[in-house]
């Protein structure tokens, strides 16, 4: 009597992969939509008729976030030096007058298994939001996500931070 074997399950790496693509695609889709959005008019309101030529005015520069990133790697370090740490490698790469808008965190497995990398990730992420670092004190969006160790080294996080730009 032959028995049937079944296939192993690969759809869980391709399930991750997808959902982390997804989300990405999402919101750069958010960030290009937002940052053309025309101004609201009111078609109700007629234009007051003046006498006075007017004079050509340009908008103001909108807000949003650039599509150029900075990337450093965060070191493994010990709990009490996590924050001085990721505030000397921020400010080195950025300076310290830059406005963050979005961090993605890639943290790289300890122990070999993939999923352990978010750990690290989300391990990072609970020092540095409640820190209150001044490139972050705008509503700054944090994602923890799995890295690769192609990257960074075991422990270590790939940062990746999306400015601002325009007026601030």
């Amino acid at each position: 009597m032959r028995r049937r074997r079944g296939r192993p399950d690969t759809s869980a790496g391709l399930s991750t992969a997808g959902w982390l693509f997804a989300e990405l695609a999402l919101l750069l889709l958010v960030v290009a939509v937002g940052s053309e959005v025309p101004p609201v008019r009111n078609a109700m309101s007629e234009p007051a008729v003046t006498s006075t030529p007017t004079t050509t005015q340009t908008a103001p520069p909108t807000r949003g976030l650039s599509l150029t990133t900075e990337r450093f790697v965060m070191p493994a370090v010990p709990d009490d030096q996590v924050v001085a740490r990721f505030t000397e490698l921020m400010t080195a790469r950025i300076g310290p007058d830059a406005q963050v808008g979005l961090v993605l965190l890639f943290g790289v497995s300890t122990t070999g298994v993939l999923g352990d990398g978010e750990q690290v990730s989300k391990r990072l992420k609970g020092f540095v939001e409640p820190a209150g670092l001044p490139q972050l004190r705008t509503s700054t969006d944090i994602r923890p996500y799995i890295g690769s160790r192609n990257d960074a080294g075991p422990g270590e996080v790939v940062v990746e931070l999306f400015l601002m730009n325009g007026p601030s």
